[in-house]
């Protein structure tokens, strides 16, 4: 998964010759070369070009001498009246109580656990069945994984594959147990930040494998204690999975916030599983509640948002004050030569006659994208927000006109950011469901029977019935004479289908998202 939040690897994409495009093909002959008159003709061409340059620097600079203020200054200083903030040291202020940073405790940890002999990374735990039906896999006689084996090293091709069963899977865990103590007793704290500066120029802290491993193995662990009707050990390693969806909370880099959704939607399959076997107390349910209500990624994952456009904007205003060209803030290193020429005469021609306006787009677009997130936070209503991200993405069609080919930086630091929008909010709409569903096993527990509407569980469960996120209305819910329920979000054709989990797609990778509105799934039979 690429870091989408750090100017680097975006920019670093571009090449030279991508670069030389900026201001025409230029032909540069070889160390040691004839010079011919082509390359005579093609010098020539170039120092026109210099010179051409250099003048509208010159003109420009006479012409806005006058100018106590640009555009774009102008409209940063409207929108700071209105409580916006563009740069990092706003965004992030410095802290003053006390930080934990244990990067390498998760990477030593992560590492232990990465056995190549192990199938854990594989396993699932929960199987989505179809039309609103799902089976846990602890409740199954076999646990139908497999893994490869043989080969002389790493990452070649197994010799062979052989099947990886419950006896196999503890023996794994037998292994573990000692490393998983160390998870569950590190992860019960979370750092909420890697401390990175978010400067692309100083390497971010990496984890993020180790924290999918630890993750994994979390989730392993907890199906198999539930295999095994050990409740509270499965109950344990269920809270250390919450714990670690709750790392980074306040590190504010896509990549940071999407692994947490990740381990999130984890976390989420697990509990779906755990609520359908025996053993959980009252006490426990009510932990995992709390845990579950808590855990809502939206806000961090809004304030990246924010944070991408400071560090982008840094970008434009360094290369506008010369601290810069194209090459070092795309990140592919200092030029020499004709493209070292050509890399500052480019700079040079898009600080005087393109910087302002391309600087103008960026930060109005995204200011779409981060009103638009503001607003999806403030309703709690997907549906609310399509005409505000449609209307965001239409402006980007001038990329397809001229005016477009000059909007140089823009091009590539607008994000698109639509899709990891909808995997939180997916993510969302399953926390509430797994919230509310939490809440209804408890009233039946403590009343005999589930309540004939959600509201009933306020105030005594919850403070308000669980939203769907995707109309901002309350979860859909339905009491059924035999003791069963339906509970249900609309799904995101934004309809309510009446609880109606029938599939709309003939795809392979079953998903709760199939059906004509998002059911909380049932076993089979029931």
């Amino acid at each position: 998964m690429a870091a989408a939040m750090i100017l680097t690897p975006r920019f670093g994409m571009m090449n030279s010759c991508r670069r030389l495009a900026v201001v025409g093909t230029l032909a540069t002959p070889c160390a040691g070369s004839v010079s011919s008159p082509y390359v005579q003709s093609q010098n020539r061409k170039f120092y026109l070009l210099v010179g051409a340059f250099l003048l509208c620097a010159v003109l420009t600079g006479v012409f806005s001498a006058g100018r106590s203020t640009s555009s774009v200054d102008r409209w940063k200083a409207e929108m700071r009246a209105k409580g916006e903030k563009f740069t990092i040291a706003e965004l992030i202020p410095r802290r003053t109580g006390p930080v934990t940073n244990r990067t390498d405790e998760v990477v030593r940890l992560g590492r232990l656990l990465a056995a190549p002999h192990s199938s854990v990374s594989s396993l699932e735990h929960f199987r989505y069945l179809s039309n609103g039906v799902a089976e846990a896999t602890w409740a199954q006689t076999n646990l139908g994984a497999s893994i490869g084996v043989g080969g002389t090293r790493k990452g070649v091709v197994p010799s062979a594959v052989v099947a990886y069963e419950w006896d196999a899977l503890a023996a794994d865990m037998r292994m573990a147990e000692a490393t998983l103590a160390e998870v569950h007793a590190l992860l019960a704290v979370p750092d909420r930040s890697l401390g990175w500066n978010y400067n692309p120029k100083t390497p971010m802290p990496r984890c993020f494998v180790e924290m999918r491993t630890l993750a994994q193995w979390l989730a392993a662990a907890n199906t198999h204690h539930l295999h095994m009707r050990e409740p509270d050990q499965a109950f344990t390693n269920l809270t250390a999975l919450f714990h670690l969806t709750a790392w980074h909370d306040e590190d504010y880099t896509l990549i940071s916030q999407m692994i947490r959704v990740a381990i999130g939607g984890l976390a989420l399959h697990s509990s779906w599983a755990a609520l359908q076997a025996p053993g959980l107390t009252e006490p426990q349910l009510a932990i995992l509640q709390a845990q579950l209500q808590s855990n809502s990624v939206l806000p961090g994952f809004g304030r990246t948002f924010e944070v991408e456009r400071a560090s982008v904007d840094q970008a434009f205003v360094n290369i506008r004050s010369g601290r810069e060209t194209f090459s070092t803030v795309w990140g592919s290193g200092v030029p020499t030569g004709w493209s070292r020429a050509a890399d500052q005469v480019s700079a040079v021609a898009w600080r005087t006659l393109l910087s302002e306006a391309d600087e103008l787009f960026y930060l109005r677009n995204l200011q779409g994208q981060v009103d638009a997130q503001r607003k999806l936070l403030r309703l709690r209503n997907w549906s609310a927000v399509q005409a505000d991200l449609d209307a965001n993405r239409a402006e980007l069609a001038v990329f397809d006109t001229w005016r477009g080919t000059l909007l140089l930086l823009s091009r590539m630091a607008i994000p698109n950011l639509r899709k990891a929008m909808q995997n939180v909010i997916r993510y969302e709409t399953r926390r509430e469901l797994t919230i509310a569903a939490i809440a209804l096993e408890r009233h039946r527990r403590k009343h005999g029977s589930h309540p004939l509407a959600l509201s009933q569980l306020v105030p005594e469960f919850f403070t308000a019935v669980p939203v769907d996120w995707m109309d901002g209305k309350p979860l859909r819910y339905r009491a059924a004479p035999d003791g069963t329920y339906t509970l249900w979000s609309v799904g995101e054709d934004f309809k309510d289908d009446d609880g109606d989990a029938a599939d709309t797609t003939t795809s392979r990778s079953r998903d709760i998202w199939d059906g004509r509105d998002v059911v909380w799934p049932r076993l089979p039979g029931r």
